[in-house]
Formats: C-alpha cells, sequence, structure tokens
C-alpha cells in the first residue's frame, strides 16, 4: 500500500487541530471551576492596621509640626519621661530626625547622635501605637 504525502500532511494536520481543541477545551473547564482570589482578613488584623496608621500619620504630625493636640503632646510627654529630659525634634534631612535634650529654660543644650535619635523615634512609634490603641478600646 502507497501512502502519499498529501495523505500524511492531513492526517497530521486533522490530528493538529484536534490537540489544539482539547487544550481550549481544558482550558475553559478549568478557567469555569477556578473562583476569584479571596482574601479574608481578620478583625483583629484590621483593628492592627487601623491602628498602624492613625499611629504614623500622628508620628508624622510630631515629626513635622511638633505636639499640638492633646494625644500628640501625650505621647511626646510619655516619650520624655521615658527618657527622663525635655526634648526637641529637629530634620536633619527629610528622612532623618535629630533629637535635642532642652534643660529648664527652654535652650538646647546638646543634639542627640544619629543612633539615639532613631531609637527614641522607634521608642515614639511604639507608644504611640500603645496610646493609639488604649483609646481605641
Amino acid at each position: 500500500m502507497v501512502i502519499s504525502t498529501y495523505q500524511v500532511n492531513n492526517v497530521l494536520r486533522v490530528y493538529g487541530d484536534q490537540l489544539r481543541q482539547n487544550r481550549l477545551s481544558s482550558k475553559e473547564k478549568i478557567g469555569d471551576t477556578r473562583s476569584p482570589d479571596k482574601i479574608d482578613i481578620s478583625s483583629e488584623a484590621k483593628r492592627k492596621a487601623i491602628i498602624d496608621k492613625i499611629a504614623s500619620d500622628i508620628v508624622d504630625k510630631i515629626t513635622r509640626y511638633g505636639p499640638h493636640e492633646n494625644v500628640e503632646k501625650d505621647v511626646f510627654k510619655q516619650l520624655e519621661d521615658e527618657y527622663g529630659a525635655h526634648l526637641a525634634i529637629s530634620k536633619n534631612t527629610p528622612t532623618d530626625l535629630i533629637f535635642k535634650v532642652i534643660d529648664g529654660n527652654g535652650e538646647t543644650m546638646n543634639a542627640l547622635s544619629i543612633e539615639d535619635s532613631k531609637f527614641l523615634r522607634y521608642k515614639l512609634e511604639e507608644i504611640t501605637r500603645d496610646v493609639v490603641d488604649k483609646n481605641m478600646m
């Protein structure tokens, strides 16, 4: 029996078409059974996210304008009590804060090191989160 190239080409074309159709139908089936991604966040995680957002806004206000509102003053007072001296904030660069120790007359005694200022900023953020958490209850 002689098989011509025309017949072989037809068989290969039909076979390729069948494979393509099977792939398309299997993708449709998979696409139909998949549900859109859904993320459920617990109420505690939502609360923590809100606390973090409010705390970062308060810290940002304190670092930009100083403590003016009651919550800001309370947070900054707690930071001063924990440090043990009156403090002032100034910006070294837009991202770096420098804390300064203030004497009883309101004059700057000395600027704290960058490491101490970074630690105080961390403490300021921590105290702010605690205050916001307590106020949300």
